[in-house]
């Protein structure tokens, strides 16, 4: 996505996690399914193919075109029913339109602010000595703006069809309850304020699910002051500068910039450092505690305690589903096993990465690591071949004798659980 966006600090797509907690800030995340998902909306935008991205990511990005195509084609069919009409004597003809009816309009990536109210993004800043201001406060124009992926606006202007692709693997809140959709909804009625209805629709091709909900002009003042409510506890949450008003719970703590600094999540894990080491990790630690050298050291070590105890509860929790056969796998997860890869000799994994990738290509890479010679087989392969070239390549090592398997292990894996509206 374009570097020259403008970005609301209150955007549609954080919405949701600031209802559950008004203190939650976004944090930069950058992993393989973030810039997979990147690229696949631009791949929707564009409709022009990108050789990095897998098969099974053109494939969905592929679906998530498709899909909104089919909707276009009954926006247009609608309208070409509808000259058909005006030219039978049976509508009226609309000045200014070539065929006596308006086009269907397509929105793609347009920035949507749902309103232009104005509000002080944060506390300005003062002095030491809390007199006089350093800089002016920060002047934000609208409650929430962001870009719609993709939309379709009928002849008449009464009615639309918003499209959103999500190519993760977990499914994002029904499209009923889901403030991102509300808040694209808003803007486009904003811009639109003939529209009657506006149809929403989440996609989300890796886990085969669709979720829709249609709104009706009655529900505006519903939707728009629920997210109002939304964005002023949050901006009140950032001018107090504190975390009274914090509320811990997953997944919004998992995805918070906040999250080591928050003393309510703080709070949370002492109460079960303190079971494991009591002598050293109080039941609870003040915010002032937290931030003070002379104590941070009671963190660490509560890090250290919990990250000892998660591993611990899992490998646990694994063990005995695999012990027992007639324990039931806990829901949302799947037993899955595997074995790490070992390179046995440089030499001939070389030769055998040299049958994909040129010599330069290889020696691009820092060290001889799987990672980023199979990204680069993979990006090199032909489209619908990517994933088997990669696997013929791994194959190909171990007839060599150039990479060995470890024994394999076992562990529980969350799953995404597939649903549909």
């Amino acid at each position: 996505m374009s570097t020259e966006r403008t970005h609301h600090p209150y955007s549609p797509s954080s919405l949701q996690f600031r209802e559950a907690c008004p203190c939650y800030e976004n944090r930069d995340v950058v992993n393989a399914r973030a810039v997979a998902g990147t690229l696949a909306h631009a791949v929707t935008d564009t409709g022009q193919d990108d050789e990095r991205l897998s098969d099974d990511d053109a494939s969905n990005a592929a679906a998530c075109m498709d899909f909104y195509e089919r909707q276009k084609q009954l926006f247009i069919e609608e309208r070409d029913r509808e000259i058909k009409r005006l030219k039978a004597g049976q509508s009226d003809w609309l000045p200014g339109c070539p065929d006596g009816v308006a086009e269907v309009i397509e929105l793609r990536e347009v920035y949507l602010p749902i309103d232009f109210c104005k509000f002080e993004d944060g506390a300005p800043w003062r002095k030491a000595d809390g007199s006089g201001l350093l800089l002016p406060p920060v002047i934000v124009e609208s409650t929430t703006a962001g870009y719609l992926d993709r939309g379709l606006i009928s002849w008449d202007r009464k009615r639309a069809h918003l499209f959103d692709w999500k190519f993760g693997a977990w499914p994002v809140e029904d499209a009923d309850n889901n403030l991102q959709g509300m808040a694209y909804a808003l803007g486009v009625w904003r811009k639109y304020p003939t529209l009657e209805t506006i149809k929403f629709t989440f996609k989300q091709p890796l886990i085969d699910a669709v979720s829709e909900v249609t709104w009706h002009r009655n529900e505006l003042p519903a939707l728009y002051l629920r997210i109002q409510t939304v964005v002023a506890r949050a901006r009140e949450a950032k001018r107090l500068g504190d975390f009274s008003t914090a509320r811990p719970m997953s997944p919004c703590c998992n995805f918070c910039g906040n999250l080591g600094k928050c003393p309510k999540v703080c709070e949370f894990a002492c109460r079960v450092g303190a079971k494991f080491w009591p002598l050293d990790i109080p039941a609870s630690i003040t915010p002032t505690e937290v931030q003070d050298p002379k104590n941070i050291a009671i963190g660490l070590r509560l890090s250290a305690v919990l990250k000892v105890w998660c591993d611990a509860f899992r490998s646990s929790v694994t063990n005995r589903v695999i012990a027992r056969p007639d324990m039931e796998i806990p829901p949302g997860y799947k037993l899955q096993s595997r074995a790490d890869r070992e390179i046995q000799d440089k030499q001939l994994f070389k030769s055998v990465a040299l049958r994909y990738v040129t010599e330069q290509e290889l020696d691009g890479a820092v060290t001889y690591t799987f990672g980023p010679i199979e990204e680069k087989i993979s990006e090199k392969a032909p489209r619908m071949r990517k994933s088997a070239t990669v696997e013929e390549f791994q194959k190909a090592c171990e007839a060599a004798g150039a990479v060995k398997k470890g024994d394999p292990y076992y562990f529980l894996r969350a799953v995404a659980e597939k649903k549909k509206a």
